[in-house]
């Protein structure tokens, strides 16, 4: 058994990466080819990383090797050649961590078994149209009947639902918030899924989901005998920690890709300065990403810390994608669609795991954290 690390796995990424490269220009004509070009056994592997090892198919890794250091390294490198088609790669994507924190060994199978005939994928829904992911604004319900819980739901923004063979909806009991295991096939009757038009990382496949009066038994209820901080916000909580930094990882390999794009173009000396200084800040942004995961692995992260670094990601992305076209001659940018996509796909960071204005407020809490001394924000 081989130790799925980066190190083991780096003399592969190029050769994964240009798959990945060749699959984001068919996606947003056809979704379909595009995933069956990323049919590749190691993708699956990589994207299989957060599912307990029971349950994975792929014998022949060693996942318990795989540091959150190695995972957020592989895909930093993978993004350097297309995040997009990364984000369409099957798992249990947000879904895993929650389920791990909160469900029982009978629930954990349930939700993780059908992974064990790959490819299969999972949702993640709190976010709803009129609230956004403001998770004490959830309008989403339990209401209790003879047989247990009808759950009615209304949720916009989420990823991989098409496609996905188990989900869990954030929704409330009364007071209490919740997470319900769904499967989307067994009450297809109860639950309609909508494809919505995407300008940028069209491989995240966000959708609209609308639940009436499923059905739910308590054992589809995660941590349900469970009390207080032990329920659906807690284990929110921790989902955002962990998946945050990953997207500051895809920002900042898709800054990595959108800066080399640029060699061998003709620059003038201020362009290239301006070039040079991105590249430090890349440098900077990456070693504080290598910070913070080690201090998640460690069970040290600091929730601001993360909040503050994925929102900076996301500025360095955009201002980078923002400068491009102004780089290149007009030949150059009309003749390179797939460029003009990954600039798109930059801008497209920030509705990923909470916006800026939720950074901000949680970059704020270092007032607190830190004695009232709070680190730039900027």
């Amino acid at each position: 058994m081989k130790a799925l690390t980066f190190s083991n796995l780096k003399k592969d990424l190029d050769a994964l990466g240009e798959k990945l490269r060749l699959a984001a220009g068919q996606m947003e004509t056809d979704r379909a080819l595009a995933l069956s070009s990323l049919e590749d056994e190691l993708l699956y592997v990589i994207s299989y990383i957060g599912i307990p090892p029971q349950f994975i198919p792929f014998r022949g890794w060693d996942y318990e090797a795989c540091s959150y250091q190695d995972n957020i390294d592989m895909l930093e490198y993978l993004s350097r050649f297309d995040a997009s088609a990364l984000m369409s790669l099957p798992g249990a994507s947000l879904s895993a961590r929650a389920v791990i924190a909160l469900g029982t060994p009978q629930q954990q199978a349930f939700f993780f078994s059908r992974f064990t005939t790959p490819p299969c994928w999972a949702f993640f829904a709190v976010t709803e149209p009129e609230v956004g992911s403001d998770t004490q604004s959830v309008a989403s319900s339990l209401t209790r009947c003879d047989d247990g819980y009808l759950l009615t739901a209304h949720k916009k923004f989420i990823g991989g639902a098409q496609l996905a063979s188990v989900g869990l909806v954030f929704a409330r009991d009364g007071d209490t918030q919740r997470l319900v295991m769904v499967d989307p096939k067994r009450y297809a009757q109860h639950i309609s899924i909508t494809p919505l038009e995407q300008f940028g990382l069209q491989g995240s496949n966000l959708t609209e989901i609308s639940i009436s009066d499923m059905p739910v038994q308590p054992a589809d209820i995660l941590g349900y005998e469970r009390k207080g901080l032990n329920q659906g916000l807690h284990a929110l909580g921790q989902v955002f920690e962990r998946h945050r930094p990953m997207v500051s990882a895809m920002a900042l390999g898709t800054t990595y890709g959108l800066l080399s794009a640029l060699d061998g173009h003709p620059l003038d000396d201020e362009q290239q300065r301006w070039v040079t200084q991105q590249w430090r800040t890349y440098h900077l942004l990456r070693r504080q990403l290598a910070e913070i995961a080690e201090h998640y692995q460690n069970g040290a992260s600091q929730y601001y810390t993360t909040s503050q670094l994925k929102r900076r990601c996301t500025l360095f992305a955009e201002s980078v994608a923002h400068r491009m076209p102004h780089l290149l001659n007009g030949q150059a940018w009309l003749e390179n669609p797939q460029l003009r996509r990954r600039c798109r796909d930059a801008f497209a960071f920030e509705y990923m795991e909470g916006t800026a204005n939720i950074h901000l407020m949680n970059s704020f809490r270092c007032h607190t954290a830190r004695g009232g001394v709070c680190a730039h924000v900027s």
